[in-house]
Parts: C-alpha cells; sequence; structure tokens
C-alpha cells in the first residue's frame, strides 16, 4: 500500500474527534515515552497502557506515540523497496510505508486490548489530482479501533507528516485523522470492503472519485458545500464556486495546471468572504483542464493560509483578458465584499460602476488614473460610476478619523 500523507450529498461540515486539548495528558504520557519501554512491542504497549483509563484514552496513545515516532519512508515509496513491516520491525526502524503504521498500531493495540483492524482500500494521497479515476489494486492502508463499543476510523500514516514536492517527509502531527468522522474520512479514504466506510449508505468507488477534493482544514474551518458537490466541474470561460461559512476566515484561491502542479500566474481568480459563505470565481486563458485551489485561515490569524480543497474544471473556451481586481491583504482581511466591478482591466473611456461592502470603513476613495472620487455610502456598501482613465486604478479605505487610507482592489486600464 503506497499512498503517503497527504456520490451523495453528505452533510458537511461533519462530526468532529474530540478536540486536541482533551488529550494533553495522555499526549505527554505517550511523548514521554523511556527508551526502555521503546525495546518491543509488547513494553511499548504496556507502559502506553498504563497512561490510559478507557478505550478512547488507549486509543489516542497508540496514535500519538506512532504518529511522533515513525518517520514515513520517502525512500521506500519512491524505489518500491519497503523492506520488513512486521509491527517490530517497523518499531525498531522507526520508518514505513502506510503497511507498516497500520501494522504497528494494530499490534500495540491489540497488546493494551483493543480491537483494532487493518483497513485496506484507495486514498487521495500523494500526487492525487482532484477528479482523477481510481482502478486497479488498492494504494492504501489504515486502521479501525473499537472505542466504547463502536468502531472508529483513524489514519497514522497521514498524521505523522506529509511529503513536499521533492519527495522529502516532514513531521506534521495531524488531529484530524484520530477517530475521523466517517462522512468526512470518506472523502479522501475508500477501503475495499464497504462495511469499513461506516456510513449510512456505502459509496461506490466512482463515486469516491467524483467527490471534491477536501483537505483537514475544510472540516476544521467549517466549510460546507454549497453550489458545486461534484469534483469535476463543466464551465465555458468562467465559473463561480459558493461555499458556506460557519466562522470568521480569509481565503485566497489560485488556478494550478494539473499537469505540472504549477500555478498560473495571472488574476484569473477572485475569492470573497463574508459571515456565511465563499464566493471563488475564476476566469480561463484558454480551454482545457484546470485545478482551482482554495486556502484559508481564520480571519486575523498570524501565519499562512492552509490548503482547504480542489476543484477540476474543464473549460470548454478561455479569456485573453485579465480577469479580475488585485486585492491586497486588507481586502480580506477587512472582511470587504465586491459586487461590481469584477473586470479586473478597464476599457480606457468605457463607464464602470463600483460598487462594495466594507465593514467598519468611513470612507471608501477610487483612485482612477490620479483623479480621486469619494464614493457614495449607505450602511455598509459603498459605490460610484466612473469612466475609465488611463492607468491603474486603485479603490481605498479610510478607518478611522485622522487614519491612513489602506489599498483594497487594484484595476488596470488598457
Amino acid at each position: 500500500m503506497l499512498a503517503a500523507a497527504a456520490l451523495t450529498m453528505l452533510p458537511i461540515a461533519a462530526r468532529r474527534a474530540p478536540a486536541q486539548s482533551h488529550f494533553a495528558e495522555i499526549d505527554a504520557y505517550a511523548d514521554a515515552a523511556p527508551a526502555s519501554a521503546e525495546r518491543s512491542v509488547p513494553t511499548l504497549a504496556a507502559y502506553l497502557a498504563r497512561g490510559g483509563r478507557d478505550d478512547l484514552t488507549r486509543a489516542r496513545a497508540v496514535y500519538r506515540w506512532v504518529t511522533r515516532h515513525i518517520d514515513y519512508d520517502a525512500l521506500g515509496f519512491r524505489t518500491g523497496n519497503y523492506g520488513d513491516l512486521s509491527a517490530e520491525a517497523v518499531l525498531r526502524r522507526r520508518v514505513s510505508v502506510c503497511d507498516g503504521y497500520s501494522s504497528l498500531v494494530q499490534a500495540l493495540g491489540a497488546a493494551m486490548g483493543l480491537q483494532v483492524e487493518i483497513v485496506n482500500g484507495w486514498s487521495k494521497g500523494y500526487g492525487y489530482n482532484s477528479g482523477e479515476r481510481f482502478d486497479g489494486r488498492t494504494n492504501h492502508s489504515w486502521n479501525a479501533v473499537r472505542v466504547d463499543g463502536r468502531w472508529r476510523l483513524m489514519d497514522a500514516t497521514w498524521g505523522s507528516g506529509y511529503l513536499d514536492e521533492r519527495m522529502k517527509f516532514f513531521r506534521n502531527f495531524l488531529e484530524h485523522y484520530f477517530l475521523t468522522a466517517p462522512d468526512a474520512f470518506v472523502f479522501d479514504h475508500f477501503p475495499a470492503d464497504p462495511r469499513w466506510q461506516l456510513v449510512d449508505r456505502p459509496l461506490s468507488l466512482a463515486e469516491f472519485a467524483d467527490m471534491v477534493y477536501l483537505r483537514p482544514l475544510f472540516f476544521q474551518a467549517g466549510f460546507k458545500i454549497v453550489s458545486h458537490s461534484h469534483a469535476r466541474i463543466a464551465a465555458d470561460d468562467r465559473v463561480t464556486v459558493t461555499l458556506g461559512v460557519t466562522q470568521p476566515v480569509e481565503i485566497i484561491a489560485e488556478l494550478v495546471d494539473p499537469a505540472t502542479d504549477r500555478r498560473i500566474t495571472g488574476e484569473f481568480v477572485f475569492a470573497q468572504v463574508d459571515d456565511t459563505h465563499a464566493e471563488i470565481s475564476a476566469a480561463f486563458p484558454h480551454a482545457g483542464d484546470y485545478i482551482m485551489r482554495v486556502f484559508a485561515k481564520g480571519r486575523g490569524a498570524t501565519g499562512p493560509l492552509g490548503w482547504v480543497l480542489d476543484y477540476r474544471v474543464e473549460a470548454s473556451r478561455g479569456t485573453r483578458d485579465a480577469a479580475f481586481p488585485t486585492p491586497y491583504s486588507s481586502f480580506a482581511s477587512r472582511g470587504a465584499w465586491l459586487f461590481e466591478s469584477l473586470d479586473g482591466a478597464l476599457h480606457i473611456g468605457h463607464s464602470y460602476r463600483f460598487r462594495l461592502r466594507v465593514p467598519g470603513a468611513i470612507e471608501v476613495m477610487l483612485d482612477n488614473g490620479g483623479r480621486r472620487t469619494m464614493l457614495a455610502r449607505v450602511g455598509d456598501e459603498f459605490s460610484t460610476e466612473t469612466n475609465a482613465a488611463p492607468g491603474p486604478s486603485v479603490i481605498y479605505a479610510k478607518y478611522g478619523v485622522g487614519g491612513d487610507y489602506l489599498g483594497l482592489l487594484k484595476y488596470v486600464g488598457r
């Protein structure tokens, strides 16, 4: 099983596993395992079992230790030479592919008195592109564990970290793959035995392939699918996707070439979000296949945005224009929303209407090729209509008396 870390209308966001903070004590205990306890599967299982008071915490101890101590075997993944994948060998070598992870989880769990099964199937792992089909032999393995009389799902391989584009392993503990809700897990894991889907109506492999490629952050950030429930979208030269939002977030999006997984430069995607929904609009430079990739983070949070989802879009034709205005960081961080104009390239002398919502702003100004116009205000909405002048046009907002104007959007003149 080779997959590396990473159609029914299911209700998303799905149910979540207990928060990581609930496991702070058992996590610290597992992290502190002494070398003397790690000599064999029985000695390690005995140590971890002493820290767990019930099925849940014992399962957590296994997941935590394995994800924090076993590296993914990137070389084995590249060459197909995996070595000994038995539980004892994986514990000794501290490196493996998914078969070894799942074998070690099962062995430790069984030695602790847990019911643990190895599940084989297909996954949307390293190198997967949204909308790809599955055939042939299975490519991944994970575990099911019985907790308080109910089967639950977990993937210690994907919980341990990821391979980058150079196929180098980076350790990165992921909460998402511990006791993942089945109706979330099924978006990127498809068991060969349908009973391990643990959903009310098992999906077919074709339905699994047709599901949107959702990343863990989609569930953690509380997004919901609204407009497009399938991985593949047929479009002409433009498309708009709508997501539901349940907490304040910032989003950006980009077009990616599915053949190279590289971003397509140019203002071909425009993403915006308010308190209830997000809209991601894309325009395509030519006919062909594209990946529309969405990133997000909590509004006002520091650090980079994280990967949320991919759609595969088949465009029947293209557009040569720079399709959308360029947003400044303040546009997202201040929760602004653009109604019009969404045309990023303004034809000189043509009339354009600009209307946007800018929560908290006291003034909004358009610098149209050096000519400044204050937008009329009605509540949080600001608007004006003007002829495009030569040069760039920028919309600014002012948020307090005596404060500076912050750039929101930039248009180019044609």
